[in-house]
């Protein structure tokens, strides 16, 4: 996988000009082209508000603020938390490096620097990116798939009603007993399941759009439109879905991004369902509750559990609980990051029996002021994950 990475803005964080000059002359012999310096992290900051940076390599050991303080002040920030931090420093202590990591740093590298050593790290950490820059467009070719059967659930009973509709005023008319009123009622009922067509249409369009920020919502109200949007998938699978949702004040989340890996959850289930025996009662039981400090959203189903040799690795890229022939492997690891990225919120899974259960926890009021303060979250996500 070859990968031009040497144009990329690297940002170099050091209190002493010295090091400044010996690394971004280290890497220009390397053919890096765009390097940005700074001298204290709060010159850092000034920079990534007005530059595009790439990746930071950050001096632990610094006046004011420290480069650990530093890191996890960038790690705060949802403009600029994803960007790799590589933390240069002469005390590679297992308490510095553990504070480091603690912080947010991606890589260490103790000096003084090696070139080598210094290279395949960058290397590395711009070949993740990649890598998930890969992940990302997969996912993004399976979504279309996964929103046409979405759509064709939906609409087949409109359509199939239309359908019949119009069989009906073709054997009226042929044997002469298409009356005013029979012709006009069933005009009405055409366009009554064209509305619900279009209804359709919109409300995923309206799930497919990419929220710049997120926005007060009430938790039952996502639950419930994400089950709207598949019930027709239950009911032609012989599931039966049971809600208990308890009272919930309103938070602060991505209403749509929610309501994504909602579907897709559902969508595993349903796939699972597909694989036991068809005497079994399928159901799937989605519950919430609400206090002070988070607001959780429980998943539970009876299709047979998740191997333990798969559960422990259930967040990682590429692992699936579907057959080989349509495993992709992203669902859980995209809706973990989704989650924790986006919104601060978290993903639990656990399986017993015959019965799995996913957990989403988003917090609260504690969350509310860091979404105010940092506004402009963008997830560029799609409607299909794959679990």
């Amino acid at each position: 996988m070859k990968v031009d990475f040497y144009a990329k803005n690297i940002l170099i964080v050091d209190d002493n000009q010295i090091n400044i000059v010996v690394l971004k002359n280290l890497l220009e012999e390397e053919n890096y082209t765009s390097i940005i310096s700074a001298t204290s992290a709060l010159e850092a900051y000034d920079i990534l508000k007005n530059n595009n940076i790439d990746m930071i390599l950050l001096d632990v050991i610094m006046p004011h603020i420290d480069g650990i303080k530093a890191c996890k002040t960038i790690r705060q920030n949802p403009d600029y938390n994803h960007i790799p931090i590589i933390m240069v420093t002469a005390d590679i202590t297992d308490e510095t490096l553990a504070k480091s990591f603690k912080a947010g740093a991606n890589d260490y590298i103790n000096k003084p620097v090696n070139i080598t050593n210094l290279k395949v790290r960058i290397e590395s950490q711009f070949m993740n990116i990649h890598k998930d820059a890969l992940i990302l467009n997969q996912n993004r070719l399976l979504a279309v798939n996964e929103t046409v059967q979405m759509l064709a659930h939906q609409w087949r009973q409109p359509l199939s009603t239309i359908s019949i509709i119009t069989m009906g005023i073709s054997i009226a008319y042929e044997f002469d007993k298409l009356t005013l009123e029979h012709l006009n009622k069933s005009l009405d009922n055409i366009n009554n399941a064209v509305q619900e067509l279009s209804l359709t249409l919109d409300e995923f369009r309206q799930i497919s759009d990419i929220e710049k920020s997120a926005s007060l919502n009430n938790i039952n109200d996502t639950i419930n439109k994400s089950i709207l949007l598949t019930q027709g998938r239950f009911e032609s699978n012989n599931i039966k879905l049971y809600t208990d949702l308890q009272n919930q004040e309103d938070i602060l989340y991505f209403p749509n991004e929610l309501i994504k890996i909602l579907i897709s959850i559902y969508t595993n289930s349903i796939e699972a369902f597909t694989r036991i025996p068809t005497k079994t009662k399928k159901s799937i039981k989605v519950s919430s509750k609400q206090n002070n400090t988070f607001s959780y959203i429980k998943i539970v189903d009876n299709a047979g559990g998740i191997q333990e040799n798969i559960i422990s690795r259930i967040f990682d890229p590429y692992v699936s609980t579907k057959e080989k022939k349509n495993a992709v492997g992203l669902g859980l690891y995209n809706a973990f990051h989704i989650l924790k990225g986006s919104m601060n919120a978290s993903l639990k899974v656990t399986s017993k029996g015959s019965k799995t259960s996913v957990t989403i926890k988003l917090p609260t009021s504690k969350y509310k002021e860091k979404i105010k303060t940092y506004p402009k979250i963008v997830r560029t996500t799609y409607l299909n994950y794959n679990l």
